[in-house]
């Protein structure tokens, strides 16, 4: 299942699905695709949840200091190069103790950098408890 819940006053430039097919309790952005959330998740945690995985599109549409879009000349592939693979493979047991992709996930780097791109671009939007869930300072 696949229901489009896009909101382009609150969450301009991608669409927004709640679907099944994901990891119950999960989400993931796919700039130029959309932001796909499990569809268990509901109410302020789903709010919480389109936040974080929305700094994630900002940072793919406004970071210019990934080598990687440099060096492939593509904003896209440089995202998931750069971002999106170093973040997936932060969740999986074992890679996760590799240099580089070390760490819990909540306080690795790009969820990090994902967070304080949604409360700046949320302001006084953002979900009340989001900094309780998301930190936007590594721990």
């Amino acid at each position: 299942m696949l229901k489009d819940i896009s909101d382009p006053v609150n969450f301009p430039g991608i669409k927004l699905f709640e679907t099944n097919l994901i990891l119950k309790g999960s989400a993931i952005c796919l700039p130029e695709i959309g932001i796909f959330i499990h569809l268990g998740i509901k109410g302020k945690a789903q709010n919480r949840v389109l936040q974080h995985e929305y700094g994630h599109f900002l940072d793919y549409k406004t970071s210019q200091d990934l080598r990687s879009k440099r060096t492939l000349k593509s904003p896209i592939l440089g995202f998931y190069l750069g971002i999106g693979l170093p973040s997936i493979l932060n969740t999986i047991p074992l890679m996760n103790k590799i240099p580089g992709l070390r760490g819990n996930h909540r306080d690795y780097w790009t969820e990090v950098r994902a967070n304080r791109l949604a409360a700046d671009w949320f302001g006084d939007r953002l979900a009340a408890d989001f900094s309780k869930f998301h930190p936007s300072e590594k721990a």
